[in-house]
């Protein structure tokens, strides 16, 4: 039984590196009364899908993907009850035909987001359409093509933010493959720092800056959000609603004083529970989509403006 934040997705390959980067899935057995125990503390260590097995003699295996990291998993291991056991395994390559329908998505008359194997058809359109932001992007292990609502409502209601105040810094908490800290730097943020639980989201994030020649402006790594000094002027977290409310005061605290906050990953019919957890920050608007919904976010004094930083 798969419980994804998104589409169950293909994208969860196998992905070797000279390094420690393969992907790899960590399982918890634990006794079925202590499902939605292990299940919440698997989802706040802000992934993307949990998956339950079924009850075997009284007990029940969850599993995800935390990367591959050695760390990466001793953070996970760290987080369990110390009669649950766990193990882990390497992530078995699915079929990849889930490229042959993939699409470029116009999240916004001036910004589209483009598979990287489809940049040569869509040269014609990008040629045409010569003011358009196009950004390329291989997901490679990670999620991020941009078609998801949530990532389309956070594309969409970034580059509307971007287009209308300046913004120096920008943090992307759960980056994916990087395409929301990516598009940024392409309109213009000088400082964009991504992090993310898996490691193959902070390799791909890393490659597409490449891609799309900011390399010099993007930065990603596996970094815990208390570990980072900021503020920034806007935060972005695509992520799970338990991921947004266990994070809550550090996306508080990196948000600039004067900066925004824009959160997605949450549900149009249940979300309460999310805003109540980043008070005394308040909703400045909000976007929907596919039962999905967006929100900006601001501290409810603002000061002078705030040093960014990495």
């Amino acid at each position: 039984q798969d419980v994804p934040h998104r589409p169950a997705s293909p994208r969860l390959t196998s992905h070797d590196t000279a390094t420690d980067m393969t992907n790899k899935t960590f399982h918890v057995t634990v006794p079925v009364a202590d499902e939605d125990l292990a299940a919440d503390r698997l989802w706040q260590l802000g992934v993307e899908a949990v998956g339950v097995g079924p009850d075997v003699d009284g007990f029940v295996e969850l599993w995800t993907s935390v990367g591959g990291r050695d760390a990466a998993i001793d953070r996970a291991a760290a987080t369990l009850e110390s009669h649950w056991s766990w193990r882990t395994a390497d992530v078995v390559a699915p079929d990849e035909t889930w490229r042959d329908f993939a699409t470029p998505n116009r999240y916004r008359a001036d910004g589209v987001v483009v598979p990287a194997w489809q940049v040569a058809e869509f040269e014609a359109v990008a040629e045409r359409d010569g003011d358009t932001v196009v950004t390329v992007i291989e997901p490679a292990t990670s999620f991020g093509l941009g078609d998801h609502p949530t990532t389309s409502l956070s594309l969409g209601m970034l580059a509307d933010r971007l287009a209308a105040t300046s913004v120096g810094s920008l943090l992307d908490v759960g980056c994916g493959s990087g395409v929301l800290g990516v598009m940024a730097a392409q309109r213009g943020v000088p400082i964009v720092r991504a992090t993310d639980v898996s490691a193959g989201a902070v390799e791909a994030t890393l490659a597409n800056a490449a891609l799309n020649g900011v390399a010099d402006r993007v930065e990603a790594d596996l970094a815990e959000l208390a570990d980072l000094a900021g503020p920034f002027d806007f935060v972005v977290a695509n992520i799970l609603a338990p991921v947004l409310i266990a994070l809550a005061p550090q996306l508080q605290r990196l948000t600039a004083a004067t900066g925004e906050l824009l959160i997605s990953g949450i549900l149009v019919d249940d979300h309460a529970h999310v805003l109540d957890a980043l008070r005394p920050m308040r909703v400045v608007s909000t976007e929907t989509a596919g039962g999905w919904a967006a929100g900006l976010l601001r501290h409810e004094v603002t000061t002078s403006v705030s040093t960014t930083a990495r």
